[in-house]
Parts: C-alpha cells; structure tokens; sequence
C-alpha cells in the first residue's frame, strides 16, 4: 500500500495553488511584523468540515464548491459524485485532504489564546502550528464517510485528474498536542452530519 505525504511544520513550503501560496506568503509577512511588533501565533489547518453541533453556525454559503460540498449536492440531485483522478500515489490511488471538524478547530483557537504567552515569549515572536488528523483521508474514504451517515448510498464514478490536481497531503499534529493539548476529538462523520443536519435550518439562522 502507497502511503499519502505527511508534513510538519518544519516541512519546506512548497505550495502547489494559489491559495497555498497566499497562505505561505502571509506566514512570511507575520514573521517580519513579529521582529518589531506584535507576537504571532499562526493555526495552520486545511480542510475545516461540519457545523457547530449544536446548530447555532454553520457554513453560509449554499453550494460550497469543497468535496464534502459537492458531495453533498450530488447526493440531492441523485447523481454519481466524480472522484477525479486515481492513481496517485496514496493508499488507494485517490488524493487525500485533511478533514478537521470545524468544532474541534474552535477548541483549538481557544487553547491559543490560553497558552499565547507560554508559547510565545521574547526570544519567540512568532510560530505556526499544524492542526491536523495525523492520516488524512483520501476521496475514496470521504465516500465511504459520507455513505455511513446517509440513508441512500451515494454512487461514485471514476474520472480523469482536472488540471490542475495534485494528490494533496495531511499533517502531523505533534507540536499541536504539546503546546495546545490539542487533538481532534469529533470524527470525520461527526463532521458530515452535522453539515448535513445544518442545511435544513441555514436559511432560519442566519436571517432569524
């Protein structure tokens, strides 16, 4: 079995799209500010899924365009979901993200602001900590995920990689779990239901 990449925070950045590499460049930015001015704490996550547990928040947008998004939008319309590309090199030959809950990414902001001045100190203005899952999970897993929380199982058909694709990566969450005490608690399933769940009350919250 082909194992997916893993980083670190002492991995080279090495952003492969434009989003990543507006994500590098604001990192560098915060370490020049910090000589001279404000400490700078930096929660580097990657795929943030689900909805407050409770239904007080969730994602506003209504056809987000991330893979549980679209998931989720092919399942309603009962369509087969494309899973674009399979012969990466990771465990099953599909690309792998890094599903965090959204709840347990909130934990986490919590444990910064509590630990802030322990982790950062004079001669350390400033760092990044990975908030991660330790393995990841490739699109062939998030389909199986997401046929476990529903009823009607969603179909899959297997497509060419988009240009553009790259077989993705997740991180390791040691310093996370050193310096924050933070591990993720809420499962990958956790967070598809209650993005599922969410949906029906959106509209209801966000304009009550």
């Amino acid at each position: 079995m082909r194992a997916g990449p893993s980083v670190n925070e002492d991995s080279p950045l090495a952003p492969q799209s434009p989003y990543a590499r507006t994500k590098a460049v604001c990192e560098e930015m915060f370490a020049d500010i910090a000589v001279a001015g404000p400490r700078v704490l930096s929660l580097r996550y990657f795929n943030p899924v689900g909805a407050d547990p409770e239904l007080r928040t969730g994602l506003q947008i209504k056809r987000p365009s991330h893979a549980l998004g679209i998931l989720i939008q092919a399942h309603q319309d009962g369509r087969p979901f494309p899973i674009t590309g399979t012969n990466y090199p990771t465990r099953d030959g599909t690309g792998i993200r890094d599903y965090v809950h959204v709840w347990d990414l909130a934990a986490a902001h919590i444990a910064a602001l509590e630990r802030f001045d322990s982790i950062l100190m004079e001669s350390k203005r400033s760092s990044a900590i990975n908030l991660g899952t330790g393995s990841g999970t490739t699109v062939r897993e998030l389909c199986d995920a997401f046929n476990n929380v529903v009823s009607t199982p969603l179909e899959t058909i297997d497509t060419d990689p988009r240009p553009g694709d790259v077989a993705g990566g997740y991180t390791k969450s040691d310093r996370a779990a050193e310096l924050l005490g933070w591990t993720p608690r809420l499962s990958l399933e956790d967070g598809i239901r209650s993005a599922l769940d969410w949906i029906p009350v959106r509209d209801k919250m966000l304009t009550g």
